[in-house]
């Protein structure tokens, strides 16, 4: 199950647009006998954009043996 938080790190990493330092996900189940699996996006971003791109890049990686459930907060561009 890792190897899917691996490759939505890595897309996320590679693509400008969004910090991912400030985002994680975590694995989790639910449903009878904990068959069906969760992926939850937490963290914080600068726009409401950069929050859509990351959920586009999870719920295409996650397909269909995910439910993905988006806790991203916007904050806005931190003051300078």
């Amino acid at each position: 199950m890792e190897d899917i938080i691996n490759k939505i790190m890595a897309e996320w990493e590679s693509d400008p647009t969004i910090h991912a330092k400030s985002l994680n996900l975590v694995l989790g189940a639910t449903g009878f006998l904990k068959r069906r699996k969760i992926l939850s996006v937490h963290g914080t971003t600068e726009s409401a954009t950069e929050r859509d791109r990351a959920i586009a890049i999870v719920r295409r990686q996650a397909g269909d043996n995910y439910d993905v459930e988006d806790q991203i907060v916007v904050v806005g561009a931190p003051a300078r």
